[in-house]
């Protein structure tokens, strides 16, 4: 009998139904159209940071080569076109939506956004203001037959006027885009912190020339000489600036062509007066006493370069004539830096000075040639001084410098607080407001950087200085503490004055008068700032409580004295709390004074990361 099946009961052996079929056709499909589009994008993805990458690093193989061919017009040139091709292919290879879409994955998408708004504004800045800008031969600028081209710096000027709002647009871009670098990964967060820095440099200084370019020829004399006071500081007499500016030159620019036309010290003017020779500020007056203005040696105790080419002009005019267009000041550290460019110099004497030794010549050396403190041997000393600086500015001009390498040292020098600059021209004026030109209190609020200072201003009266050096260490609870509390900042300055006992007998009385102090006593002020609106906690000398000699607000800030005296092969360690009220306080920025060698800073700032 033939088997039969029940009406709807299907046979377990029947074929599927169509539909069934199609579904699972279609879920196939589907599958596989997203595992194909997810490989697809990874592939994407791969060689979009494969050719990042490799961009990358072309932009700093380049960037290396650029700035060592930078004199050589051909090679410059290859250079930027690969610069600007790298640029390009970067940008292009994390444009696209596909990288865009990554952006939104955890963990890597603040990485992948960071590194597409990086390409994108390395590609402006090579396309629109670093190809323009290097298109120039800098080398037409000289120096030839001992004079700069003031054309081809004018031209320059120009270029730098063009291109200056594509930088400012690039930095205002990427500053609206917002990176947050505490999200970034680790190996990400520096390069990201290096190139925003980078640019907001490169920005600011190409606003800042941009502003100065109409004034560029002027300033090199294109039409009419222009006089620069200089002032010299003698860095083995600490200031607070850096030195005793004893030593003051005329430097007079006609054309492009630079000369020392006048030279002069304290004993030419009417230094040691009985009453300021200009009015001072209550402030300054209050810290550093009247000495500021009675003394030329003294004008550069205050921390405010304004003040002090105020003084100094009002010192030469008094008695020498017109102080010229501007005031600048340089010091013998600088120009062992300027001679690393220059290369060596031999004297009207016979003296050979060079990177090497000029420091030690001018610092030291001199007072054992000219060792006593009466009769001709002050002037003779100031006369080598005076003939080493015209010498060193005269070679500046010569066919051998290294003009390349003049720019890096200045810009060394610049960063260490070597060179200063006052102008009475209001053009240049703005174009230098708020930087390092105007002394190293320049900021003008806690946003950007908290800025802390420790000066170093001899009180014996001698040469001593030579033999000491100083290091500093700050904190601060500012990332400890809730956005209404009070925060404070700690500042302990180490110095040490590193004259062995044996040599005492033998320091000339240049050195080591032994007028006020007996011979090889040292007595120093230490002057601590802290930051914009802050006040004064405590202080402490050696670990005891001690109080300082004299306190007041200067520069917006809370500045207090404090005195000590050390015996050779000594140091003491003084520390100072400062207190500031509720507010946006960025990083901490340590000014220190300039001295002869180099003063070792630490920061330390618990949980800022």
């Amino acid at each position: 009998m033939q088997n039969s099946v029940a009406p709807g009961t299907a046979s377990s052996n029947a074929a599927p139904r169509p539909a069934t079929k199609k579904r699972k056709r279609r879920a196939k499909a589907i599958t596989w159209t997203v595992v194909g589009a997810f490989v697809f994008c990874l592939a994407v993805m791969g060689v979009s940071a494969f050719v990042a990458k490799s961009a990358v690093d072309t932009l700093v193989a380049e960037a290396k080569a650029l700035v060592t061919d930078i004199d050589d017009s051909a090679k410059t040139n290859q250079h930027v076109d690969e610069l600007v091709a790298a640029a390009s292919r970067a940008h292009w290879a994390t444009a696209h939506p596909i990288w865009r879409a990554t952006e939104v994955l955890p963990m890597v998408g603040d990485d992948l956004r960071a590194v597409r708004l990086l390409a994108r504004t390395a590609d402006s800045l090579m396309s629109d203001v670093a190809a323009p800008l290097l298109e120039f031969d800098l080398s037409s600028i000289g120096p030839v037959d001992g004079a700069l081209n003031v054309d081809a710096v004018a031209e320059l000027g120009k270029k730098i006027e063009a291109v200056a709002p594509a930088a400012q647009e690039a930095q205002i871009r990427l500053l609206a885009d917002g990176i947050e670098t505490e999200h970034l990964l680790e190996p990400l967060r520096g390069p990201v912190t290096q190139v925003e820095d980078i640019l907001n440099t490169a920005s600011d200084v190409l606003r800042r020339v941009a502003v100065l370019s109409p004034r560029l020829p002027a300033m090199l004399g294109a039409d009419t000489p222009q006089n620069y006071l200089v002032l010299v500081q003698n860095t083995a007499e600490m200031r607070t600036l850096g030195g005793n500016p004893g030593s003051m030159m005329m430097l007079t620019i006609d054309k492009g062509r630079m000369d020392i036309t006048q030279t002069a010290s304290q004993a030419d003017v009417n230094s040691a007066r009985a009453e300021p020779i200009v009015p001072l500020n209550p402030w300054t007056e209050a810290l550093y006493t009247d000495r500021v203005g009675r003394y030329l040696q003294d004008t550069t105790m205050t921390p405010d370069f304004a003040q002090t080419a105020y003084l100094a002009r009002a010192f030469w005019s008094e008695t020498l004539g017109d102080p010229g267009n501007s005031v600048i000041s340089i010091d013998p550290v600088l120009l062992s830096y300027i001679m690393k460019a220059t290369g060596p110099v031999e004297l009207p004497d016979g003296t050979t000075l060079s990177s090497d030794n000029v420091v030690d010549q001018l610092l030291s050396k001199v007072y054992e040639r000219f060792p006593l403190n009466y009769g001709p041997d002050p002037k003779m000393q100031d006369a080598f001084f005076a003939a080493a600086s015209g010498s060193i500015f005269g070679k500046l001009m010569s066919a051998q410098t290294d003009l390349f390498g003049l720019i890096r040292q200045l810009s060394k020098g610049y960063a260490e607080g070597r060179i200063l600059y006052a102008p009475t021209d209001a053009v240049e004026a703005k174009a230098i407001s708020n930087t390092l030109f105007n002394g190293p209190l320049h900021d003008t609020s806690n946003r950007e950087n908290t800025t802390l200072g420790v000066f170093v201003n001899d009180n014996t009266e001698g040469k001593l200085d030579y033999y000491t050096d100083m290091s500093v260490a700050a904190s601060s609870n500012v990332c400890t503490v809730g956005d209404d509390d009070d925060k404070t900042y700690t500042v302990e300055a180490t110095y040490s004055y590193n004259l062995m006992p044996e040599q005492v007998a033998t320091l000339p009385i240049y050195v080591s008068t032994g007028r006020y102090f007996e011979r090889g006593l040292k007595s120093t002020n230490l002057v601590f700032y802290g930051p914009i609106g802050s006040t004064f906690v405590s202080a402490t000398l050696d670990g005891t409580d001690f109080v300082p000699q004299a306190g007041t607000n200067d520069l917006g800030r809370q500045a207090v004295l404090i005195n000590f005296e050390s015996e050779p092969s000594s140091t003491h360690t003084v520390e100072v709390i400062f207190s500031s009220p509720p507010g946006i306080y960025g990083p901490i920025d340590v000014r220190t004074t300039p001295m002869i060698t180099s003063v070792p800073v630490s920061v330390d700032s618990p949980s800022c990361g």
